[in-house]
């Protein structure tokens, strides 16, 4: 039986390619497969439905397991750690369930920008489950599906 998973955009922005980051980062770069948003707004929703099973200590990084066992992270920022939570908000704690468009956390864009990117990787944590991961570029509005993942 084939299972599909949707992601769903956390938040209204232009998705660029993961590379894009990497790039950026040059010695830290990121594992997993995914994309990076470049935020319009400073609130992010849950990408997917499932059980929040990290909130960092930075409260930059939320991450949600989803009941076909794949684990989406979602990192506020680049290179936002050294902000140590300044600028940053979380609505959710680990264990919590969440379904798609359940806020997640708050990025004061504005205050980040000063020291960090806002650019915002999306990553699939677990990518041996990941068969086909088709992404839709052309999204730009919160709750827009942009990805489709074939298990």
């Amino acid at each position: 039986m084939k299972m599909k998973c949707e992601l769903y955009m956390p938040v209204a922005g232009e998705i660029i390619p993961l590379e894009e980051a990497n790039h950026y980062l040059k010695d830290d770069l990121l594992g997993g497969m995914g994309v990076c948003i470049i935020p319009d707004g400073d609130i992010f929703f849950a990408p997917v439905s499932g059980e929040v099973v990290l909130v960092s200590d930075n409260l930059n990084a939320v991450a949600i397991s989803t009941k076909e066992k794949l684990t989406i992270l979602l990192h506020a920022g680049l290179d936002t750690a050294k902000l140590e939570g300044r600028g940053f908000a979380t609505y959710v704690k680990v264990g919590d369930q969440v379904t798609v468009g359940d806020k997640l956390l708050y990025m004061d864009r504005d205050y980040v920008e000063l020291d960090a990117k806002i650019t915002t990787p999306i990553i699939i944590t677990t990518p041996e489950k990941v068969k086909d991961l088709s992404i839709n570029y052309e999204a730009t509005g919160a709750f827009v599906k942009f990805a489709e993942i074939s298990l």
